[in-house]
């Protein structure tokens, strides 16, 4: 494959920051109507929308100057056109079926997810294509794609960091003029209607300054190549080392973890990228040196025993557990993984030019990652349809008991295809136990509907201590229905949370009050107090306590006393007006509670 160096960036006119400083208002200002639900408001187009006008203006502004009119029109059609046919079918994917009428949420649960992805799949897309137009063919030279991807990679890390400390120099001056009584700054930078355009055009002006500036992204792209390429030997000797370890420890103690596949998939993501930051663009050769070069030599053979083991490990959850989401995405990363692993082996036994088959490996690679996330957000191969057919097929085998069958991750966690399969479980004609399920999944579809933040979990007995053990909880304390999100203790909301509880009476009305504090997590104490209508509510919580076993005895011995508030509050229009007294010191940390018990034993003394 030719390597030979990219051409020179030619000049770029002056009226094309112009339109790319346009471009940036008009997507700022789309943006800015999504958000604000005053265009693009039906649910099915609602993310779709959100892709196109987030992502698609960005090929518009880069090919700006750099593709021929024609080709920027088409291509920029056919990458709105991707992103519009990823974000509906992210937002049908969602239906709620089981509701009636079916809804479509108005944002996607894996939106984040979502957009990543894409990002990726037209950062690929939209290098490969910048390089062909470049050098004037269907298929650049390697030095070319190298330099189009590395010079958009610095592009865009500059244009989020230029516009990122333009939004903190607008707050900055804000604060400025609010020290003088000069609010409209502040009010200002609390407009969606000015922010989102202001961020979108500095976004789309960093982008033109940095395509106008290609000298400066060359020498920032080589210092931090130098820079990475020294990491290598770093890598490799560590790497190496756990792979040499692992044929004396086994296996077993790396599927204890339970995250093997992620790590081995980071291990090699990181070898691939420091491979390349060594190797480049081919044409570094004897500048590199040589411990350079042989580190990255025997790097290349590393990402094949790492993607084989987690291959194995993937393999085995699969065969005793099924399919699932997260396991879906492992093999896709795999299955790109697999392309450098048996590729850059290759390259390294070549006796050819150094390591000069991972210039076919890189591409093919960039192919099969476009290919695999597009089926990924497409239904072709939607990881939570081929996970619920593959937990159907092992209830219809009998690979798992319609007893012990996940029917909830059906109604809640796969989304319409696993509704639409617990809605044809009911029927009770899928496979030999159609009778059993039908009846489990009858009751399942029964239960309360989902709410998002809202947990179907309730509370069992051992996981709350009473102190003293004779105390009781009121009969009215909910059980259940707690969420996740409101700030209680994790043993109101999961199995495994444990709390010690006390019944403490603190506003003297004749009612206790319930202090919980948890046990072995990272949750401070909490108050919750019985509403007249008779809710209870999570009405104080103390940080200072977080984790402080002290109190938390102090407590248990019943070693403390209440305190009367020391001055009454003020009431403006039924509400207080929160007065901190200066004059009366309080406890703001653990450490200052052990200091307070230490000096009052030493004061008795």
């Amino acid at each position: 494959m030719p390597t030979t160096p990219a051409v020179a960036v030619p000049h770029t006119p002056k009226h094309i920051g112009l339109a790319r400083a346009a471009i940036g208002l008009v997507q700022g200002l789309l943006l800015y109507l999504l958000f604000a639900d005053k265009a693009f408001t039906d649910p099915l187009i609602h993310t779709a929308a959100l892709l196109a006008c987030a992502l698609a203006p960005f090929v518009a502004i880069s090919g700006l100057g750099n593709l021929r009119p024609a080709m920027l029109a088409l291509w920029s059609g056919v990458v709105a056109s991707a992103l519009t046919m990823i974000g509906m079918h992210a937002a049908w994917r969602e239906t709620l079926l089981l509701e009636v009428p079916a809804i479509i949420p108005k944002w996607p649960s894996m939106l984040v997810l979502i957009c990543f992805f894409s990002l990726i799949i037209l950062f690929i897309a939209h290098s490969l294509v910048l390089a062909a137009a470049q050098d004037r063919r269907r298929l650049a030279s390697y030095a070319t794609h190298f330099d189009i991807a590395w010079k958009l990679f610095i592009q865009l890390a500059f244009s989020v960091f230029f516009t990122g400390a333009l939004y903190l120099a607008m707050w900055l001056g804000a604060s400025l003029f609010n020290l003088v009584k000069i609010g409209f700054l502040t009010e200002l930078m609390k407009s969606s209607a000015f922010l989102s355009p202001m961020l979108a055009c500095a976004f789309a002006c960093a982008l033109h300054l940095t395509d106008v500036r290609p000298a400066i992204v060359h020498g920032i792209r080589s210092l931090l190549l130098v820079l990475m390429s020294w990491l290598l030997p770093v890598a490799t000797l560590l790497i190496g080392g756990f792979l040499l370890c692992l044929s004396f420890t086994g296996l077993d103690a790396l599927w204890a973890t339970r995250h093997a596949t992620v790590a081995l998939l980071a291990a090699v993501a990181l070898l691939v990228v420091l491979i390349n930051a060594a190797w480049q663009n081919g044409d570094m050769g004897d500048s590199v040196a040589r411990v350079v070069r042989l580190c990255a030599r025997i790097a290349c053979v590393l990402p094949l025993p790492l993607t084989a083991i987690a291959a194995y490990a993937l393999g085995l959850r699969v065969a005793d557990h099924g399919w699932t989401s997260d396991r879906i995405f492992a093999a896709a990363a795999l299955l790109v993984a697999s392309f450098y692993a048996f590729g850059y082996v290759l390259a390294a036994i070549d006796r050819g030019g150094w390591l000069r088959r991972v210039a076919p490996v890189n591409l093919a690679a960039a192919y099969a990652a476009i290919a695999v996330l597009l089926a990924l957000l497409s239904p072709l191969a939607d990881p939570d349809r081929i996970a619920v057919n593959s937990q159907i097929a092992r209830l219809e085998r009998g690979a798992v008991s319609a007893d012990a069958f996940d029917y909830r991750f059906l109604k809640t966690q796969s989304k319409r295809y696993g509704a639409a399969a617990l809605l044809k479980l009911k029927e009770g004609k899928t496979g030999p136990q159609a009778s059993a399920a039908a009846g489990h999944a009858t009751r399942v579809l029964a239960e309360p509907a989902y709410r998002p933040g809202v947990e179907g979990y309730t509370v069992k007995p051992g996981q709350l201590a009473m102190w003293p053990a004779s105390a009781r909880l009121p009969a009215s304390f909910p059980l259940s229905g707690w969420r996740r999100d409101s700030g209680v203790p994790p043993c109101l909301t999961d199995a495994q949370g444990r709390c010690d509880v006390f019944l403490i009476d603190f506003d003297a009305d004749g009612k206790d009050e319930i202090l919980m504090t948890a046990i072995d997590a990272y949750s401070a104490p909490v108050v919750l107090t019985e509403a007249p209508s008779g809710k209870w509510t999570l009405s104080a919580r103390s940080y200072a306590m977080l984790r402080c076993p002290l109190f938390v005895e102090i407590l248990k011995r019943g070693d403390y006393k209440l305190a009367a508030p020391r001055t009454r509050q003020i009431e403006i229009a039924g509400m207080p007006v929160r007065m901190e007294t200066v004059s009366a010191p309080a406890l703001g940390s653990c450490d200052e509670l052990n200091n307070a018990v230490n000096a009052a034993k030493a004061r008795k003394d």
